[in-house]
């Protein structure tokens, strides 16, 4: 075997059956190799940030890592966004990142694509580093490098892939990597930690990815009803708890509402999966309880942002169901939300909903096309954020869009990855005009791979969210209206099917025939500021 099918060969047996990227000079081997072997999928993208994207969406509806070959130089830099994305969203994804020959790396000699420092440049944003340089070290190092990315929290890991070493030919074996263990759990601890919480008699619950991520729904909504605690569950998060159950409070994006009055309401605190950013956290200005609880996998994590008085280094089911089991064991006896918690928890429920506003109808036929365990892809644009925060989310990893790197250009490419993933589930886009014209090239992947799937471009000529921002803050907007194409006509010259509706009964319609269809759908919204309602 050469290098290149050492490396395809340790991917597929750790369970890599998907590979995005374009071939170049420094990776046409890999990708030989890649098409010869039976259980990797080849997924040609137009540019690069559209694989790192769509590998994003691959990882977050699988919870297993895509792998993604970028070029050096060149291809590295066009798709730093997308790894940055996954990493900043906890995203497992491995990224094969081609070299130019071992020897010159470095060393500033002027060879095609080449990047000094390039190793560097994606350490900051990736786990763990591999940088093999022989047949037998390649073996171990891809192995390794998947089960670094999809254990602890998950975020993407490099293997640096010099083009010497991928034309090394050698017999190897094949060494399972290190599993690494589940922190353990200290049981006097949690004991001490549910007694806390069930003599608490406002206790109010913060769930995060970490929660989808480790698969510990049940134990969360368990762990809620003992002690009749409302949830609160950050965009990462959605579908945690499910947005019917009684005990849901909501997301608490900063610009849906200031969570400060309902968090100044509990008595007991107790965050699980979750970095705390400021934009869910209401900018960190929260009147916390005495009695903090945080729960993380990443140890890294549990000390940053908001200093809590119990923190707890676990996997998120486990500790959750702990927690539950020592409350239950109490003998505690949960009514719910009370008094000022109650009166809150009111409070914050109708602020959110009334800033749906007439956006309202569109949002209900979205949800009224779907089946629960459906995905939603969402960039950043205002017929998203008009909504997000009272999208009804029933299931976990059902909705997916880029929280605090907050990209434009999401959208299309990582709707493509999750259905790649997902195909028996019906996988839905929604773009803002701007953002489409970011990524939107990778629209002929999905007619390429007859993909059923409906991209909604919600069109208001401009980089709308940030002029309603410049026109608060400044007056007036600058570079934000944009000239755009004929979006059906662009659509239908990709070989998809398009259109241009104007209310939400023909949106209902048509994305029912979009998801019967064997190519992909694009509709054209006319956004209105009308649909907006003012922050």
């Amino acid at each position: 075997m050469n290098g290149a099918d050492i490396v395809a060969e340790a991917l597929v047996r750790s369970g890599v059956d998907t590979l995005f990227g374009i071939p170049g000079l420094y990776n046409m081997a890999l990708f030989d190799a890649a098409r010869r072997h039976p259980g990797l999928d080849v997924v040609a993208v137009r540019h690069e940030q559209g694989a790192t994207f769509m590998a994003d969406g691959y990882g977050r509806a699988t919870g297993r890592p895509a792998a993604v070959s970028l070029l050096p130089g060149c291809g590295v830099t066009n798709g730093l966004t997308g790894i940055l994305q996954a990493s900043s969203c906890s995203v497992p994804m491995v990224v094969l990142a081609a070299q130019i020959a071992s020897p010159d790396i470095d060393r500033e000699q002027g060879h095609l694509h080449e990047l000094t420092g390039q190793t560097g440049t994606l350490a900051g944003m990736c786990k763990t580093t591999h940088r093999p340089r022989t047949a037998g070290d390649l073996a171990a190092q891809v192995q390794q490098a998947v089960v670094d990315a999809r254990t602890g929290r998950p975020r993407p890991v490099q293997v640096e892939l010099p083009v010497d070493v991928l034309q090394l030919s050698a017999g190897v074996d094949f060494p399972a990597a290190a599993e690494p263990a589940a922190p353990a759990i200290d049981p006097t601890r949690i004991t001490a930690i549910a007694a806390g919480l069930a003599s608490a008699e406002h206790p109010l619950l913060y769930a995060g990815g970490g929660v989808n991520t480790a698969r510990a729904n049940e134990e969360l909504r368990r762990l809620a009803e003992l002690l009749g605690a409302p949830v609160l569950v950050t965009g990462n998060g959605a579908g945690a708890l499910s947005s019917d159950h009684e005990l849901f409070a909501g997301v608490p994006w900063v610009a849906a509402g200031s969570i400060e009055p309902l968090v100044g309401s509990c008595d007991a605190f107790l965050a699980v999966g979750t970095r705390l950013d400021p934009a869910m956290c209401n900018m960190w200005d929260l009147p916390l309880p005495e009695l903090t609880v945080r729960i993380d996998i990443d140890a890294d994590e549990l000390g940053r942002n908001i200093e809590m008085a119990h923190l707890v280094h676990a996997d998120a089911r486990d500790a959750l169901g702990a927690l539950a089991d020592a409350v239950a064991v109490t003998g505690h006896a949960a009514s719910g939300p009370s008094g000022r918690l109650a009166s809150a928890l009111s409070d914050y429920r109708a602020h959110q909903s009334s800033l749906v506003g007439e956006a309202a109808p569109w949002m209900h036929a979205l949800r009224g096309a779907l089946h629960d365990e459906d995905i939603v892809v969402a960039d950043m644009c205002l017929m998203w954020a008009d909504m997000l925060h009272r999208f009804p989310v029933r299931e976990p990893g059902t909705v997916m869009f880029p929280w605090s790197l907050g990209t434009l250009g999401y959208g299309v490419p990582a709707a493509i990855g999750a259905k790649l993933a997902s195909p028996d589930k019906q996988v839905l886009s929604i773009v803002g005009d701007g953002a489409f014209l970011f990524t939107g090239a990778e629209l002929s992947v999905a007619v390429e791979r007859r993909l059923p799937i409906p991209f909604i471009v919600s069109n208001n000529n401009a980089y709308g969210m940030i002029r309603m921002q410049q026109i608060e803050q400044f007056g007036s907007p600058s570079a934000v209206d944009l000239v755009n194409p004929d979006f059906v006509l662009l659509g239908e010259a990709y070989g998809a099917s398009a259109c241009r509706l104007d209310t939400p009964e023909e949106l209902r319609l048509e994305l029912k025939r979009a998801f019967d269809r064997d190519v992909p759908t694009l509709i054209e919204i006319p956004w209105r500021s009308e649909f907006t309602v003012a922050r």
